[in-house]
């Protein structure tokens, strides 16, 4: 008779046996990919994939065999919260609106917290024209203006006023630096840009 227990399975353990160095590396590059398809925290993932990458070789190289498993794991569970924490919105203000979107500015220096901002518009029935503003973590205003089309004045209605993927990808500065906003895309043609900024909007953006 065939003695089937000597064939059986090593467990996923003994046959994911890897070098230390070479599981650090593929943690690392994982973690890079990771950064690469995540726009708003891209920086973020990708500093932290070769941090872990480093740390989690390291572990391994001077960590008992006994401890291994534990210690990686632990090292996984830690990276993952830190990530989620960096990536996550904010709880919402008071004086935020619901249909608001959060956007984190992508063009201002690394830091290992972006700081975000509510992204709101509204159709300002007083005066025929579009308003957007944007409102920090605590619920200040650090911006608001009118926004317009590429071409033309003609406001949108507010039910045209949804925000489309892509929104809070593109920024543009003042020449003094002093004013950040994102360009506005829209479920329409062409995007939404802030009045007093529509010079350097335009170089930004496609407006054909």
């Amino acid at each position: 008779m065939e003695d089937h227990g000597a064939k059986r399975h090593p467990g996923p353990w003994r046959v994911m046996q890897v070098d230390s160095e070479f599981a650090g590396i593929l943690v690392a590059v994982g973690f890079l990919v990771l950064g690469l398809v995540s726009m708003p925290v891209a920086t973020g993932f990708v500093v932290g994939s070769i941090a872990l990458g480093v740390v989690v070789a390291l572990l391994l190289r001077f960590t008992p065999k006994k401890f291994s498993r534990v210690v990686l794991g632990t090292v996984i569970i830690l990276a993952a919260v830190v990530l989620w924490w960096l990536g996550h919105a904010p709880r919402r203000p008071r004086t935020v609106s619901s249909n608001a979107l959060y956007v984190l500015p992508n063009n201002v220096p690394f830091t290992f917290h972006k700081t975000g901002y509510w992204l709101e518009c509204w159709f300002d029935q007083q005066d025929n024209v579009d308003r957007c503003k944007l409102t920090d973590e605590h619920g200040a205003v650090s911006f608001e203006d009118v926004f317009v089309q590429c071409e033309g004045c003609t406001p949108l209605p507010q039910s045209e006023l949804a925000f489309k993927w892509g929104t809070g990808r593109t920024w543009i500065q003042s020449c003094d630096k002093r004013v950040n906003v994102p360009i506005i895309y829209l479920d329409h043609d062409h995007p939404l840009l802030p009045r007093s900024l529509h010079k350097e909007a335009k170089q930004w953006t496609s407006c054909d």
